[in-house]
């Protein structure tokens, strides 16, 4: 009797990973500070993950890195753009080291400074990346910009295709990354594809309007620490108490599972790589990727392969399986080896 062909195991992904240098951040004395893209391949091999999204550290060169070490400001250089030597190198380190295309590069961008030169860059690079990713915070930059100076960035999301991946914030002394924010931005563009981070911060009820939302995702990037701040009830951090996801999170799977649900499957795994440790001014936790990859083992294999898997090709590449995609001729992401039509539309 002839054996029937084994199915192909759909691949599995990490949606949150930075690539980089800080200097900004080696000055200031936080930690880390640096991963190449041989680091990251390496995590993804010792741990069983077929691909991953990375884009380069928060802190471009672009900012005076003097002033943010020593002053805590953030002011840009003279002449510079944010991220505008930063994105080109990453693609250019994949080219040189990613040689499987493993990888998925998003550009990093700042949503309110020196918008049409950023514009610029990024259509520059055009076949070479698969999306845009923002953090607010460390750059102080307003998510909601988006809805005004920043506008024409997600406007060149929509025209590209290309998902955005968003930090979230929820501590009351950082007003450039609010949950409630980036929320408020998603809504505004039904066509792009947001991955908001970090679980939300664990905050039940915007956990439930990002729900609502279907061009939304969210990603579960340094989870671990999340759930070690949340055991402490009065980290700043973390959702409070009355608006915290009732979970137990000495029991870290159990959150993923709770949040599954609740997000009806949009729920995406992310280690935040080097970042699920994090040491600066007020803060000290430490875990490996190694740790988080712990977590996905307590999960239902139901819960495993949709945040890994299917949510994660839902958000990068829209509806449809990633194999059944393929980027422009010459692009990174274009493949002449395509599966049969009945494949992709089973």
């Amino acid at each position: 009797m002839a054996t029937a062909p084994a199915q192909p195991t759909a691949p599995r992904y990490d949606v949150h990973a930075h690539v980089g240098a800080d200097f900004g951040f080696y000055l200031r004395g936080w930690w880390p500070y640096s991963c190449t893209v041989q680091d990251l391949l390496q995590h993804l091999d010792d741990a069983g993950i077929d691909r991953a999204v990375c884009f380069p550290f928060t802190f471009s060169s672009a900012y005076d890195p003097y002033a943010f070490a020593d002053g805590s400001r953030v002011t840009l250089l003279p002449g510079r753009v944010p991220f505008d030597r930063e994105n080109m190198l990453l693609v250019r380190e994949l080219d040189r080291i990613d040689v499987d295309r493993r990888l998925y590069p998003l550009a990093m961008f700042d949503p309110t400074r020196r918008v049409a030169e950023q514009i610029r860059n990024v259509e520059q690079l055009t076949g070479r990346i698969a999306g845009l990713k923002t953090q607010p915070t460390i750059i102080e930059s307003p998510i909601r910009g988006l809805l005004d100076e920043g506008r024409d960035l997600m406007a060149l999301a929509e025209q590209h295709d290309w998902p955005v991946l968003i930090h979230t914030a929820i501590y009351a002394q950082d007003p450039f990354s609010q949950v409630a924010d980036c929320i408020a931005v998603a809504a505004a563009y039904p066509k792009v594809r947001f991955n908001l981070a970090h679980s939300l911060r664990f905050h039940a009820d915007y956990l439930r309007a990002a729900a609502q939302l279907p061009n939304v995702w969210v990603d579960c990037a340094a989870h671990l620490a999340g759930c070690q701040l949340a055991r402490d009830p009065d980290s700043p951090f973390i959702a409070p108490r009355g608006h915290r996801v009732d979970a137990d999170y000495a029991r870290p799977a159990e959150v993923l599972t709770v949040i599954h649900e609740m997000l009806a499957g949009r729920y995406l795994w992310g280690s935040d790589n080097p970042f699920m440790s994090w040491a600066d001014d007020m803060i000290r936790v430490v875990f490996s990727y190694r740790d988080e990859i712990e977590v996905l083992g307590a999960l239902p294999e139901r819960v495993r392969r949709d945040m890994m898997s299917a949510a994660a090709e839902e958000w990068l590449f829209g509806v449809g399986p990633a194999s059944c995609r393929s980027g422009p001729a010459g692009s990174r992401f274009h493949t002449d080896e395509r599966p049969g039509d009945e494949e992709c539309s089973a």
